[in-house]
């Protein structure tokens, strides 16, 4: 049993080496080297000491010490993907700071092989260490840079297609068989093998997904064989009854195991905070890296459970041991998920504080963007994102970052601000149902189009027609301020950014109360199979209006919505309200529901209505919307760049000196009225 569990453990460390993510590490920077080193060493020495005050001799101490260095990253990782977390600036600190942990487990372990010797030479404890590191580098750096090319485009591509899996794991059998006993024999761990292996196919597409969906479930039944027969027989269950052992695990947890949350504060800063606002951004990401390294797991138990078997700890310890690892891998995923769900709700609260639509204020709000930017890796990537953000006079409000497994892998990062610079009106339903009334009736008159092209509503006798003609120079001016900052904050990006390749870039203004986020949630197919249609909409206003008083509030409105299986938030609904309550009462009267629900319908109906953009194009000649210019019906249109986005197509590259005039790029145009 033990023999079957073992290589449930090589398997472990094998899938350890797969999951290993170098683009990750690149980003992340050296704040997560520091994070692991600083994390590792703490718990080592803090163990040692507790350890050796209590009696045990410097063997002891050191093997305490070590059981408690490794963070689990199987139980951060699922942690933070429950909270939502895995694929912020964070999150991907935090993983690969648990990464590097990994590695700094194997080479203890490899220290244990000279611990246990009677009377070792002191040259004897470096052999680990120089075995280890040496062949980290000797076999890591391969593993990482051309091994995985060379694996994909040479090897592979000589079997069918259908026979490639097979092959890449019989590979990887392969290598694990040389790498295992080389390991073994040059004083290293044997279990560092299997994570070079596993390392070596870490870059190849497709194979961490390959590996978990063909031995997932094999793996976890060996894990369990191993856990049993390793670890879980060789507790003493009894020494729990003394509180001895039971005060000396409390002791090693509020020490060994709490100390590493102090490498929290390697965090840098990476979302902004508003002076006393009630939430800080930056205290959420420091509790989250805190607790998410005090998580323990795996490996922890690994080490202790070989410390037990070669007698350098007494059972008793072992228990201590093994009672604060459990209590860490119980209470840490535990607190940190409360910890992320009360800053997730911190976080809704401030955003309905800071709603300017509640009707206080100038009747403004800060621009928001949306920044999307496809680069190249480079090391500290994120930081460097941060620094340049910061520099554009722009807030951090959400940060995401992304990629595919492979050798230099383009990072998709998703970056949402607001403008400590400029500021719009506030937007409304009745705002948006005049600009596209003021739209259609200067669209639709030559006239008045010249008098856009002309800037000039002198020559217009007509009230009504004059009218509509300032409420659309009016939206094209502040339009093209909005604009105008989109392409500064772009320029900007581009040209600081350059060295890292950029192969997308767009800015885009974002709005985060946007009133039909909650009607977008409503709009899908209820259990019937219907789309909701204004009859639907107008059943819950009635069956919400329980009083019969001819209006709702948001509390109403929103249980009715859940009721009717509406996946939608208070938040989203009073954002809904504050746009469409044209008396400003902060209720929705059954007019004002039916007409607003009416008028979102048809806008999502309605796919080629004409904006202020396409209209200042269409009037001066330069662009016509009708023009079969979007061949593709992506939405996009290609036309001469003159002052407005200097990025190239993705593919081209911009050369020094190319003629920014006729360089070509996407430029997106909106279907209606967002930014007038």
């Amino acid at each position: 049993m033990v023999l079957i569990g073992e290589i449930g453990l090589i398997a472990l460390i094998l899938e350890a080496g797969i999951e290993l993510d170098v683009a990750q590490l690149r980003q992340t920077g050296t704040r997560a080297m520091a994070i692991a080193f600083t994390g590792s060493f703490l718990p080592v020495a803090v163990g040692m000491g507790i350890a050796y005050t209590t009696g045990n001799d410097v063997k002891a101490a050191l093997a305490i010490g070590a059981a408690f260095a490794p963070t689990s990253l199987g139980v951060a990782a699922s942690a933070l993907s429950q909270g939502g977390m895995i694929n912020t600036s964070v999150g991907q600190l935090i993983i690969a700071a648990c990464v590097v942990d990994d590695i700094i487990g194997l080479v203890l372990l490899s220290m244990f092989q000279v611990l246990v010797k009677p009377d070792p030479k002191l040259i004897e404890y470096f052999i680990p260490l120089i075995s280890s590191f040496g062949f980290l580098l000797l076999l890591g750096v391969p593993a990482i840079t051309f091994l995985p090319e060379l694996i994909q485009t040479k090897f592979l591509t000589v079997f069918p297609k259908k026979h490639r899996s097979l092959a890449m794991f019989g590979l990887l059998a392969a290598m694990c068989m040389a790498y295992l006993p080389l390991m073994n024999y040059t004083k290293s761990s044997y279990l560092t093998g299997a994570f070079l292996a596993g390392a070596t196919f870490s870059q190849i597409d497709g194979a961490y997904d390959k590996f978990m969906h063909s031995s997932h479930s094999i793996m976890e039944w060996l894990l369990r064989v191993f856990f049993a027969a390793s670890i879980g027989f060789q507790v003493p269950l009894k020494e729990f009854q003394s509180p001895q052992v039971v005060g000396m695990g409390f002791a090693l947890w509020a020490s060994c195991v709490t100390i590493k949350a102090l490498v929290a504060f390697y965090v840098p800063n990476f979302e902004n905070a508003e002076k006393g606002a009630i939430y800080n951004p930056y205290k959420r990401d420091l509790l989250v890296t805190g607790l998410s390294m005090t998580c323990r797991g795996e490996f922890s138990f690994i080490i202790a459970a070989f410390a037990l078997s070669e007698n350098l700890i007494e059972a008793d310890v072992y228990a201590s041991v093994v009672f604060a690892v459990l209590l860490s891998a119980i209470t840490s995923p535990f607190m940190l998920l409360r910890c992320i769900g009360y800053f997730d709700g911190l976080k809704k609260a401030h955003l309905a504080a800071t709603n300017p639509m509640n009707g206080e204020g100038d009747g403004t709000m800060p621009l928001h963007f949306r920044i999307r930017l496809e680069t190249k890796n480079a090391w500290g990537l994120l930081e460097q994102l941060q620094k340049e953000i910061n520099g554009l006079n722009l807030i951090l409000v959400d940060f995401r970052t992304n990629h595919v497994r492979g050798v230099n892998p383009l990072i998709y990062n998703d970056i949402y601000v607001r403008d400590k610079k400029c500021r719009c009106a506030i937007p409304s339903v009745r705002e948006e149902k005049a600009n596209e009334k003021a739209l259609s009736r200067v669209s639709s008159s030559p006239q008045l189009m010249k008098s856009i092209s002309m800037k000039s509503i002198n020559e217009v006798d007509d009230d009504e027609d004059r009218e509509a003609l300032y409420c659309v120079m009016k939206g094209i001016v502040a339009d093209e301020k909005i604009e105008e900052r989109e392409m500064t904050i772009q320029k900007a990006l581009y040209k600081n950014l350059e060295g890292l390749s950029i192969s997308e870039l767009s800015v885009e203004q974002w709005n985060p109360w946007d009133w039909t986020t909650a009607l977008d949630a409503m709009v899908l197919k209820r259990n019937n199979g219907k789309v909701a249609d204004l009859d639907f909409f107008v059943e819950i206003f009635d069956k919400a209006d329980a009083d019969g008083s001819g209006d709702v509030d948001a509390d109403e409105l929103l249980e009715e919505l859940k009721e009717a299986g509406m996946n939608v938030t208070k938040e989203g609904v009073e954002a809904m309200i504050a746009h469409v309550d044209e008396d400003g009462d902060g209720k929705l009267s059954r007019e004002e529901w039916t007409e607003s629900v009416n008028h979102y319908l048809k806008k999502k109906k309605n796919c080629h209505k004409i904006d202020l953009r396409s209209l200042v194009r269409d009037s001066s000649g330069n662009l016509d919307i009708n023009d079969g210019s979007d061949s593709d019906g992506s939405g996009k249109i290609s036309f001469p760049i003159k002052n407005e986005i200097l990025v190239p197509l993705k593919g081209d590259s911009l050369m020094v000196g190319q003629d920014i005039e006729n360089t070509t790029a996407h430029y997106d145009y909106y279907e209606e009225v967002k930014k007038s």
